[in-house]
């Protein structure tokens, strides 16, 4: 199931994280001569992203452990060979060409369609992925959708002046770094850097950073584990009959289950950062607690929501009010949040159901877009203002809220299959 292998990856991650990089990162950044640090840094988050490729792969792979390596040996020269000339275009866009700057801006996004949409070409290699069994080989390519994502954002600070050119070294020291590489967040080059150069401790005190980690793991590991035997593949995709009133058990726990999975491998990556000294962009603030799908957005997946409105929503609507006009400004908006979000659904995966997911929240955004918009115009500045402190009407809204990310849900952790298997087991 899909939320398994997910779950596979994650664990094969996290042992990778907790057990063998904190160390030897902070070896390096304290014992280390300065003028070879950066260089060394580098290299132990470069060895560090093949080790968690090959992790990932081992978790669902039995078999030739030699063939399996040689592969991911293969994929993972391809891997820095990509970065690397993605360095050498965020060079050339750094001297402010606008030829320069859109190559370097969509090339990783082009890597990434091909790597994860593109069927793979019937040819020897693919040939010698199916004997290790190796469906696609995007599953070699271990955290490419967060790393395409930080790195176009990083050639927009780049040529925004936000930062200076990166060394070889800081720049594969960001792209590489162990804790954010599989599931992000998709924290920008500006905070790591600044973090990295100037380790602030008031910032990523270690008693903290200690407690950060503690309270992930009872998240990622006893919470998330409790909750998944009542989602959908625990509860429904057992192979037996079930009541109707298994479903929505299913819904809201499947909903709960995926916040304590990666809101608890965030409080990971975050707490392991912390105790490196380089600070980490949060990923989730009190998502439950959000009166609507706009605040739950500002809230869940705070680096990806962030990333988006940054270098999608805000240049796509700015184009749009430019070209109808701002009488059709509302309009717009809403467009370019459907269209936002129809992409966020693709980006996490391949299948109609993640563009419905998509679809399912830009449609609800626009409409709690509508709905505010109606909302200032009707009451007025005060008397919205009253509205928005209502407890009545927060309670209400934090509860319809929730109920429609969590039926969106459905669609998110589902194949069609799965949904007519759930669909035929209900009684």
């Amino acid at each position: 199931m899909q939320f398994i292998a997910f779950r596979l990856q994650a664990w094969a991650s996290l042992v990778v994280v907790l057990a063998l990089y904190p160390a030897l990162a902070w070896a390096v950044l304290r014992i280390a001569p300065r003028a070879q640090r950066d260089l060394l840094f580098a290299a132990v988050n470069v060895l560090g992203a093949y080790g968690l490729c090959a992790a990932a792969l081992m978790t669902t792979y039995i078999g030739s452990v030699p063939a399996l390596m040689r592969v991911v040996a293969v994929g993972f020269l391809g891997y820095l060979l990509f970065a690397l000339l993605q360095y050498w275009l965020l060079y050339r866009a750094s001297s402010q060409s606008e030829m320069w700057g859109a190559a370097a801006l969509w090339f990783p996004i082009l890597v990434l369609i091909v790597v994860k949409y593109i069927p793979p070409v019937q040819n020897s290699f693919s040939g010698t992925l199916r004997k290790v069994e190796i469906q696609h080989f995007s599953a070699i390519f271990l955290g490419l959708s967060y790393l395409s994502f930080r790195v176009c954002h990083l050639v927009q600070e780049v040529r925004n002046e936000v930062v200076e050119m990166p060394s070889v070294s800081e720049y594969l020291s960001f792209l590489f770094f162990v804790p954010t590489l599989s599931l992000g967040p998709i924290s920008p080059y500006s905070r790591y850097i600044e973090s990295y150069r100037q380790p602030d401790r008031e910032q990523t005190p270690i008693d903290r950073s200690l407690l950060r980690i503690l309270v992930g793991l009872t998240k990622y590991l006893v919470l998330s584990t409790l909750l998944s035997q009542y989602t959908y593949s625990g509860l429904l995709l057992d192979g037996h009959p079930h009541h109707k009133i298994d479903l929505p058990i299913a819904i809201v726990s499947y909903t709960i289950y995926l916040y304590c999975n990666f809101s608890g491998f965030c409080d990971i990556v975050i707490g392991i950062s912390g105790l490196l000294g380089i600070q980490v962009m949060e990923n989730f603030d009190a998502p439950f607690g959000a009166r609507n799908l706009q605040e739950f957005w500002n809230r869940w997946h705070i680096s990806l929501s962030v990333w988006l409105r940054d270098m999608m929503f805000m240049p796509l609507s700015k184009t749009l009010v430019r070209r109808f006009g701002p009488k059709n400004a509302n309009n717009c908006i809403a467009f370019s949040i459907v269209i936002v979000f129809v992409v966020i659904g693709v980006w996490h995966g391949v299948g109609i159901n993640y563009a419905l997911f998509g679809l399912w929240q830009g449609i609800g955004l626009a409409v709690v877009h509508y709905y505010s918009v109606f909302l200032k115009k009707k009451l007025g500045k005060q008397g919205f203002a009253a509205y928005r402190d209502n407890k009545v009407i927060y309670a209400l809204g934090v509860v319809m809220t929730f109920t429609y990310f969590s039926l969106s849900g459905f669609l998110f952790a589902n194949s069609w299959d799965d949904m007519h298997r759930i669909f035929r087991v209900l009684q």
